[in-house]
C-alpha cells in the first residue's frame, strides 16, 4: 500500500511536469500570434499556473488519495504527504486570488485608469506569490527526485521558463505603474497599455531571463533595470541550484522495468524511492585484477 501510493505521486508529479512544459512552449510558439491578440497574454499565464493547480491538486479524479492508505502510513511519511495535500489547497486558494485580481485589475484600465495605477500593487503581489509558490514546489519536487531521468529534465525546462512568464507578469504590472520605465512604440490596439503591451513585456522578459537584455526596457529607469536584474538573478540561480542538485542523482542503468518496479517500502514519497535505491546500487566500482 506505501509503494502504490508512492508510484502514485510520482505519476502525478511527472504528469505536472509534461504538461506544464508543453504549454510554456505553445506559449512562446505563439507569442508572434499573441501581439494580435494581447488579452490572451493573461489568459496564458493563468492556463500555466492553472496546469500546476490541476495537475498537483485533488481537483482532478485521478489525483485523490485513498484518505484509509494515508492513515495507514508511517507517521514521518503521514506527515509529509499531509504537508504535500496542504500545500496543494493553498495553491488553489492562491490561483482564485490571481483570477479575481485579474479581472479586476483589466476591468479598471479600461474603466478608471487611476484606480488600476493603485491596484497594480496588489495585482503584482498576487501574481508574484502564486508564480514563486508554483516554482518553489517546482523545485522541490526535483531535488526529491529519485533519479535523473526524461522528467526530471522536463521538470527542469518548465521550472526555467516559468521564471520567463513570471518576470512577464512582473514588467507587466510595473508598465502601469511606472510607464517612463519602458521604451515602447504604439501597440495599434484600442486597449489600455497594460493589455496592449504585454505581448512586448512578456518578449522582454524572456530576454532578461537570458542575459540579453531588451531594448524595451529604458536603461536610465531605475524600475526597469532593477526589474531586469531580478529576473536574471532568479534564472541564474535556478541553473546553479538545479545543476548542483542534478549531478549528485543516481542514472537508470539497465532494465528501466526493473528499476520501476518497487521491492521495499520508502521512508519518504519521493526522496528515497526504491528506483533511486536501485540505480544507485548498479553504480559500483569494481577493483581492476591484477
Amino acid at each position: 500500500m506505501t509503494m502504490g501510493l508512492v508510484s502514485s505521486l510520482l505519476q502525478q508529479r511527472h504528469a505536472l511536469y509534461r504538461t506544464m512544459l508543453a504549454m510554456e512552449v505553445m506559449a512562446l510558439v505563439g507569442l508572434r500570434g499573441l501581439q494580435q491578440a494581447p488579452r490572451l497574454v493573461s489568459v496564458v499565464y493563468l492556463v500555466i499556473s492553472a496546469v500546476a493547480v490541476l495537475r498537483d491538486s485533488p481537483l482532478l479524479r485521478q489525483n485523490r488519495l485513498d484518505p484509509s492508505a494515508t492513515q495507514a502510513l508511517p507517521s514521518a511519511l503521514g506527515r509529509r504527504v499531509q504537508r504535500v495535500l496542504l500545500r496543494r489547497q493553498r495553491l488553489v486558494n492562491f490561483w482564485i486570488a490571481a483570477l479575481a485580481v485579474e479581472l479586476l485589475w483589466q476591468a479598471a484600465l479600461e474603466i478608471n485608469p487611476s484606480l488600476a495605477v493603485q491596484l497594480s500593487v496588489l495585482h503584482l503581489v498576487v501574481w508574484l506569490s502564486l508564480m514563486l509558490v508554483v516554482l518553489w514546489g517546482l523545485v522541490n519536487a526535483l531535488a526529491e527526485e529519485p533519479v535523473f531521468n526524461g522528467d526530471l529534465l522536463m521538470g527542469a525546462a518548465a521550472g526555467y521558463l516559468l521564471v520567463g512568464f513570471t518576470g512577464g507578469i512582473v514588467l507587466n504590472s510595473l508598465l502601469v505603474l511606472d510607464p517612463a520605465a519602458f521604451n515602447l512604440p504604439a501597440h495599434g490596439h484600442a486597449l489600455p497599455d497594460g493589455i496592449g503591451h504585454a505581448p512586448a513585456l512578456l518578449g522582454a522578459a524572456f530576454s532578461s531571463l537570458t542575459t540579453m537584455g531588451s531594448p524595451v526596457l529604458n536603461s536610465g529607469s531605475l524600475t526597469s533595470l532593477t526589474a531586469s536584474v531580478g529576473i536574471t538573478i532568479v534564472g541564474q540561480l535556478y541553473v546553479a541550484i538545479l545543476i548542483a542538485g542534478v549531478l549528485g542523482k543516481p542514472r537508470v542503468l539497465g532494465n528501466q522495468k526493473a528499476a520501476d518496479t518497487p521491492s521495499q517500502p520508502a521512508a519518504a514519497p519521493e526522496a528515497e524511492h526504491p528506483r533511486g535505491q536501485r540505480a544507485a546500487a548498479r553504480i559500483r566500482l569494481r577493483r581492476p585484477r591484477r
